[in-house]
């Protein structure tokens, strides 16, 4: 009897905890048949970009597509001014000269050695001009006169070297005509970089304006470097090397 007992207060108090449990929940009410459910609509409003919203007017320009397929303000490029027809303030200037043709003498201001035809400028005439006593066909100008040409002789190039630093000419050397290219072709004047320090050339030249041939060039980076030892010649320094015929 004790046993059976234990078993019927256990199945009691378990039917208790189920029926408590079940109470705590229960199932939705049936809606009414017939009555559709009503979703509230949201209102949407368009922003329009003004003065007033200075960043949604910058993000509204920079997402615009109209550039891309009609013109405007950004993409057309307007057409060239031009001037009207119409009086400046200059017109309203009259123009007025304090001297006149007759009182003009130019040739005063001319230096002594202005001479046309060997005579002074303020003294010649017309046929002082045209050298009569000449050549008729030949004009002579203010201050020109015999020039004894000297000819040049023969080398294989000249080489000029300035010191980067103030622009100072440090050397004008003629080359002897055993340091000419082997080449016929025609080169113009070339330029080096090159830096000197006490034991001499520091690195090797550096070509900062070529001659057009390459042949060239290369021949007169190395004369300078091996044969004519620009680099025991020149105290420490940078400087321009230009090498002319």
């Amino acid at each position: 009897m004790p046993e059976r007992n234990r078993w019927i207060v256990s199945a009691v108090v378990a039917v208790g905890i189920v029926g408590g449990a079940a109470a705590l929940f229960r199932a939705p009410a049936p809606g009414l048949p017939g009555t559709p459910r009503v979703v509230p609509l949201s209102e949407i409003e368009i922003a329009q970009p003004g003065p007033a919203d200075e960043l949604l007017r910058q993000q509204a320009e920079l997402r615009d597509l109209r550039p891309l397929f009609l013109p405007t303000l950004r993409n057309a490029a307007l057409r060239a001014p031009r001037r009207e027809p119409s009086r400046t303030l200059l017109d309203a200037e009259a123009r007025t000269f304090k001297t006149s043709e007759t009182e003009l003498h130019p040739e005063r201001d001319l230096p002594p050695v202005g001479l046309v035809g060997g005579v002074p400028a303020g003294k010649a005439g017309p046929a002082d001009g045209l050298g009569v006593e000449t050549d008729l066909a030949s004009l002579t100008g203010i201050g020109r006169r015999q020039v004894d040409v000297v000819p040049v002789s023969a080398r294989g190039a000249v080489i000029e070297v300035l010191a980067t630093r103030d622009g100072r000419r440090v050397m004008v050397e003629a080359l002897p005509v055993s340091a000419r290219p082997g080449t016929a072709k025609p080169w113009g004047p070339l330029e080096f970089l090159a830096t000197v320090d006490a034991a001499g050339l520091s690195s090797s030249l550096v070509l900062t304006e070529g001659s057009r041939v390459d042949e060239v060039d290369t021949h007169f980076r190395r004369y300078l470097t091996e044969t004519h030892r620009i680099g025991a010649r020149l105290p420490p320094g940078f400087y321009r090397i230009t090498v002319a015929p």
